[in-house]
């Protein structure tokens, strides 16, 4: 425990000198809904709604500052690594069972993971559905998974593929006994999640942003799908192919947590594709370590070939993030904070196009309903801009910054503009200044 509660203190120190992104949804989405902003009625949420409500509720608390996002998410990590410490002492003692906590630790770090996001927040909850599923007895376990699974979806639904795979594994295996308590405990937070919704009366609004618009309308984009470089590529096959070759040949002789950890790893390491980002494979880490633990060889040699490819994995990405090291947190630096003093002077509604959706925060401002984030893959569904345009004839912003269009395809993040927003702009707003190479459009007389 000693030596754990170290490396527990180490993982901290690491993630405190490395950068931090503050995604602005990270504080958007439950800004707005702590200003009467409906979910996915008046905020273009293609996410589940669990993180932003607990989100909300935080941040009404404590105050919306980097400080908070950052304890927020380094409390995720941390407990992260406790679930992961528990289940491994579940299955391997001595010098093995801190192997996978290391490795852990390591990858969790460089791999993009100082940050809020959902596939992050995802991690502990896949953690404490294999906890229960080690630890309980009988099949209140596999309730509990269910439970924990469920919660995972409701931050992030990506997680219905691995939940798709354990029910086709009980089907196949007819474990009926198993696949009920699972199934039932999975239900009942996503029926909860239903009455919010609506009691909301935003049903349609949910089914549309979290269902049509991800399966339907994501492939039709250009700009969206973001495959891994080659590169990237050999990145992954080193970090997760040995663990899943191994683990594979083993198939028939592995006990059932052993192939539940590898269909949830399995489901997971889909779901980071097609837009990937390492961020995105977080909940794939953690789950390869804890198969790596569930199979783990007593032979040196194979010892070395599963461990060796991801400490070289953890090398390279180490190497990479101290390479983009910065001394301010991205999108929280000072240049967005002075910014922020400047929309304060600003009269209220205001409608930000192309400037990050922190500023409404950081400035205390509000913009008409519905607020939906300037990326093609939601404007460009038709009747969405026309949506806004509404908005805009019901409250119309006092003052909107513009952020001119920059160098590269029209479609991608920086470049793209909604061309039905900047022609009502430009017909009902004159261009009075430019303020830290923005442009500050008001309305006309």
């Amino acid at each position: 425990m000693i030596i754990f509660l170290l490396l527990l203190a180490t993982h901290f120190l690491i993630l405190s000198r490395l950068s931090f992104t503050a995604w602005p949804e990270m504080f958007s989405y439950p800004y707005f809904l702590n200003q009467d902003f409906k979910l996915y009625q008046d905020i273009a949420l293609p996410y589940e709604p669990l993180l932003p409500v607990l989100l909300s509720i935080i941040y009404k608390l404590f105050g919306y500052n980097l400080a908070n996002l950052q304890i927020i998410t380094w409390i995720t990590i941390l407990v992260s690594d406790v679930l992961l410490f528990i289940i491994l002492k579940k299955i391997l003692s001595g010098i093995k069972l801190f192997i996978p906590v290391v490795l852990y630790m390591i990858l969790q770090s460089f791999a993009g993971g100082n940050l809020l996001w959902f596939d992050l927040a995802t991690v502990p909850f896949i953690l404490a559905g294999f906890v229960c599923l080690l630890y309980l007895k009988g099949l209140r376990k596999f309730f509990w998974l269910g439970i924990f699974l469920s919660l995972a979806f409701l931050i992030k639904q990506q997680v219905g593929v691995s939940v798709a795979l354990l029910i086709v594994y009980f089907v196949l295996t007819k474990s009926l006994s198993k696949l009920l308590p699972f199934f039932a405990g999975f239900v009942i937070p996503i029926l909860v999640t239903l009455v919010y919704i609506l009691s909301n009366g935003t049903i349609s609004q949910y089914l549309f942003w979290t269902v049509t618009v991800p399966i339907f309308w994501y492939p039709k984009f250009p700009g969206y799908t973001h495959w891994p470089t080659f590169k990237e590529t050999v990145t992954l096959a080193l970090l997760f192919g040995p663990i899943l070759i191994y683990s594979l040949s083993l198939i028939k002789k592995i006990n059932e947590e052993a192939r539940i950890g590898l269909l949830l790893l399995l489901g997971a390491a889909v779901s980071a594709f097609p837009r990937f980002e390492f961020f995105r494979i977080q909940p794939a880490i953690a789950l390869s370590l804890v198969v790596l633990g569930l199979i783990f060889p007593k032979k040196a040699s194979l010892q070395i070939l599963l461990i060796l490819p991801v400490i070289i994995v953890g090398l390279f990405l180490g190497k990479n993030a101290l390479q983009t090291q910065t001394t301010q947190a991205r999108f929280y630096a000072q240049g967005d904070l002075e910014l922020a003093g400047h929309i304060k002077n600003m009269d209220n509604p205001v409608y930000l196009l192309g400037v990050s959706s922190l500023q409404y925060v950081l400035a205390g401002k509000t913009t008409p309903k519905p607020w939906i984030d300037n990326y093609i893959w939601y404007m460009e569904i038709p009747g969405v801009a026309e949506q806004v345009l509404a908005g805009f004839e019901k409250n119309p912003p006092k003052v909107i910054l513009r952020q001119t269009s920059q160098p590269g395809n029209w479609f991608d993040l920086g470049t793209y503009q909604p061309k039905k927003i900047v022609d009502y702009i430009s017909l009902h707003y004159d261009m009075k200044e430019i303020l830290l190479g923005l442009e500050i459009w008001k309305r006309k007389n």
